[in-house]
């Protein structure tokens, strides 16, 4: 249980063989290889990722966004390299990837741009299988950027935000879309339950049942920003992070808080063990993970 959490005593970092790093590897000496500058092929910070373990042995199965990117890259985990393919949404525009997700069977990737783009890769050939539009209202899936996208835990529909959207996974179309009246800043959707936590910036946290297509649980009490949220693996919780240094923990179940840490320096992002006992954190211009 999470209640009454406290920091763990500090200690030493080490490696063991569950620490994995990937990364571009020797890029000073590739750089000088091709007679070009090292931040040119250096890639930028990562802004967004995700993972999927089913075809680890097969292809990649890591894709990351980078900062100010407009492609995404491909990693395989199982030998920890960068992949061969570069996801490049509208390649004639160039601009930003904001957000991506990897499909429950681990054979496609959704990314979404700031210039409100969304477009399906196949990850084993790297090649861009259509984009999701509005055919009703325009040319592309969002007016604005795209905050975040997620794939339910069938195949059937994808999940976009910037506004709520639902989308038909095979057919690409627009199935429902929520109008709440202001911006969307963080979504994160529980596969198991099929429901969307989303943050908004009036600090309201909503839930959306993807299914039934409604909102069905609404979580007020943060008074600034809510910067980041994760579930607990069995659904049951949602932890919420925010700039008013406070971490809450709300039971979706009975729709309630029943938990609220106040932090001397704000959470920036958060994550649960499956097991519920260890929650990770990270802080306002702090460089470690610290563990709870």
């Amino acid at each position: 249980m999470l209640f009454g959490l406290l920091p763990l005593p500090a200690a030493r970092p080490r490696w063991d063989q569950q620490s994995r790093e990937l990364s571009q590897r020797h890029v000073t000496k590739r750089a000088k290889k091709l007679r070009v500058k090292e931040k040119e092929i250096k890639l930028k910070p990562v802004i967004a990722f995700d993972f999927a373990e089913i075809r680890e042995r097969d292809w990649c199965n890591v894709v990351t966004c980078h900062m100010d990117t407009a492609q995404a890259y491909v990693w395989r985990l199982q030998n920890f390299v960068l992949g061969e393919h570069i996801l490049k949404p509208c390649p004639e525009n160039q601009i930003p990837v904001k957000a991506c997700a990897i499909s429950a069977c681990g054979n496609f990737a959704v990314l979404g741009t700031a210039g409100g783009w969304i477009e399906q890769f196949n990850l084993q050939s790297g090649i861009n299988r259509g984009s999701y539009v509005d055919l009703s209202e325009r040319s592309c899936a969002h007016v604005g950027e795209v905050v975040g996208v997620a794939y339910d835990s069938t195949n059937t529909l994808m999940i976009s935000a910037g506004y709520h959207e639902v989308w038909d996974f095979k057919g690409r179309g627009l199935k429902s879309r929520w109008e709440i009246g202001c911006a969307v800043v963080k979504i994160v959707y529980h596969r198991s339950n099929g429901l969307l936590a989303t943050a908004t910036n009036d600090f309201v946290i909503r839930l959306f049942d993807v299914v039934a297509l409604r909102m069905v649980r609404k979580f007020e009490g943060h008074i600034d920003r809510v910067i980041d949220l994760c579930f607990s693996k069995d659904g049951k919780w949602l932890l919420t992070s925010s700039m008013d240094g406070t971490l809450r923990i709300w039971d979706v179940s009975l729709a309630r808080q029943i938990d609220a840490i106040h932090v001397d320096v704000s959470v920036t992002a958060l994550s649960l063990s499956p097991n519920m006992d260890v929650l990770a954190t990270t802080h306002v211009d702090q460089n470690g993970v610290y563990l709870w």
